[in-house]
């Protein structure tokens, strides 16, 4: 009986607290926060310590963007072009500078874009450079002020205002708003150009001090096309007017819609002092770039025209009128990832497809959105729609049904490098990992001829 005493008396002492103890405990709670906030970048430090390289890089980084605006205000006698847009702004961006390029030097970066790649670009500015053409993205609010510190560019370049990065911006005003930052802060002595055509990019004139050149279709526009015509296998042709001045001018391009890039282009040229002649020359010889409704022929194989960076849904007209006017044996229409859309993705996905089998004689969809799709595979849709998990089963699937002269249209978001199953026909493709999350095309990537198997359990593909 005394040992059950003692044990509970034992138990209560133990349960009894200790006012040092409790000090001790509440000093260390109080000091918690303060010393993690000096751990954790002791410990970060000590993990970049193991590779000194990424500390010399990080610092690199960060002192890029200081130094391009050294040497932007040193080099004040260069024209530098800043563009932006919803859409068609890396083409555009290229295509001015072939435009340029054709007068004196030009500096041109397109396609990643953001502070760091602004600097970098400037960086590369010279005593013998005489233009700076650079794109600039607009993808949140917010985001091209802080390009516009370091670039200052004397002219700006608006293509498109369109539904891109729908999350982050919800309307078309917000994102005109954001596209309208590049205007504000062109100089007096600048030059704002304007798409003609786009409502929202026309009202951006009363936002800049700066002179305003147009562009587009319309009569009422400053540069002017007329007689647009793209019907595939023809490339883009149309008459460009200004003034009193007018050419007619074959390009390599694909599609109607690149008009806007070759008028903004041509418009930039103008406002740099270039004549209508040179600026047409200079387009003619550009070549689309990779991704941007560029153009691969497979040797008596089909012909393949990849849209592979983006695939907003209001962009999906686009590629729709493409198709319906196209002359081709055969159309076949494969699709990736549509993206910045309200409502529900299966409503979405299949709204699409129904448009896609309206002007294609077959239709693929590629990815995990393919199931929104499969409930329409009934009756004699089963031999023109068909939904593919991966790319490596779409390519497997098109290397042994795709015909001579058939016209293959990929159009897809850069994460879904449906670019590769062209490349397969080609036997370029080594790399097979899905969803690896990198926003380069496959060429361009460093792991491109790394091996990565397809998906476990994937040696055929089957419809």
């Amino acid at each position: 009986m005394n040992d059950v005493h003692r044990e509970k008396g034992d138990a209560e002492r133990s349960r009894e607290v200790n006012p040092a103890r409790a000090q001790l405990i509440a000093a260390l709670n109080f000091l918690r926060a303060p010393l993690r906030r000096v751990i954790k970048p002791l410990k970060r430090l000590r993990r970049r310590m193991k590779r000194p390289e990424r500390i010399v890089l990080a610092w690199q980084r960060r002192l890029r963007p200081p130094r391009a605006l050294l040497r932007r205000i040193s080099r004040g006698d260069v024209t530098y072009v800043g563009v932006t847009g919803s859409c068609g702004k890396t083409t555009t961006t290229r295509l001015i500078g072939a435009v340029l390029s054709s007068s004196g030097d030009c500096r041109t970066d397109a396609g990643y874009n953001g502070v760091w790649r602004v600097a970098t670009n400037l960086l590369t500015v010279g005593a013998e450079t005489n233009f700076c053409a650079q794109e600039l993205s607009g993808s949140r609010p917010g985001r091209i002020k802080t390009q516009l510190r370091v670039l200052r560019p004397q002219i700006g370049v608006i293509t498109t205002v369109g539904n891109d990065h729908y999350k982050n911006f919800r309307n078309l005003e917000a994102t005109a708003k954001e596209k309208g930052t590049l205007v504000e802060a062109l100089p007096a002595t600048g030059t704002a150009i304007l798409n003609q055509d786009d409502p929202h990019v026309r009202a951006m004139a009363t936002r800049t001090r700066a002179r305003v050149l147009t562009y587009g279709l319309s009569p009422d526009a400053g540069i002017r096309a007329t007689d647009v015509h793209s019907v595939w296998p023809d490339r883009l042709s149309l008459t460009v007017s200004y003034g009193k001045d007018q050419r007619r001018l074959q390009t390599q391009l694909v599609g109607e819609y690149w008009a806007t890039s070759v008028l903004a282009a041509i418009a930039c040229g103008i406002a740099c002092g270039l004549d209508l002649e040179d600026c047409a020359k200079a387009v003619a010889g550009f070549q689309p770039v990779f991704g941007r409704a560029s153009v691969h022929s497979m040797p008596e194989g089909p012909d393949y025209v990849l849209e592979t960076q983006k695939a907003p849904l209001w962009t999906i007209a686009n590629s729709m009128s493409l198709m319906r006017a196209a002359r081709a044996p055969r159309k076949t229409m494969v699709i990736g990832t549509v993206s910045d859309y309200s409502g529900k993705g299966g409503d979405t996905h299949r709204k699409v497809a129904r448009q896609a089998l309206d002007v294609a004689d077959r239709v693929i969809f590629v990815g995990p959105q393919a199931s929104h799709v499969a409930k329409l595979r009934q009756g004699d849709l089963t031999h023109r729609l068909f939904a593919f998990v991966t790319s490596y089963q779409a390519a497997a699937f098109l290397t042994e049904s795709a015909i001579a002269s058939e016209l293959i249209f990929i159009k897809a978001s850069i994460t879904d490098h449906l670019e590769r199953i062209m490349l397969a026909q080609q036997g370029d493709v080594m790399c097979w990992q899905e969803r690896c999350g990198k926003i380069t095309s496959c060429p361009e990537c460093r792991k491109f001829r790394h091996y990565e198997p397809p998906p476990f359990g994937l040696s055929e593909a089957r419809p």
